[in-house]
């Protein structure tokens, strides 16, 4: 079983997530890696003129109503900051990705 947990961490406000985006998806999708501890995001997006982290922000913030990028604007990976509290996050994440 996969500990999507490990991709999270308590905040100041919210909930860190750690994520691996990868752009110009044919879809958007979510799923787990266990051995990075992370989130993989596929959005359809390019990663250009920060079209992409744009698209991320806006799904995010359609999940979790809140949504920031503390770190990783120009890397594949990133950290984003949700509102709410672990388990609901989790919660939320499990249902995008199961």
């Amino acid at each position: 079983m996969s500990k999507i947990e490990d991709a999270l961490k308590d905040a100041e406000d919210g909930v860190l997530i750690s994520l691996q985006v990868s752009a110009n998806s044919k879809e958007v999708s979510f799923s787990y890696n266990e051995w990075r501890r992370v989130i993989e995001v596929k959005i359809k997006s390019p990663a250009m003129e920060g079209k992409a982290n744009r698209e991320l922000l806006s799904i995010f913030r359609e999940i979790f109503g809140e949504a920031e990028m503390v770190s990783g604007e120009k890397s594949r990976n990133k950290v984003l900051k949700v509102k709410g509290d672990k388990e609901s996050v989790l919660e939320k994440l499990r249902e995008l990705i199961e």
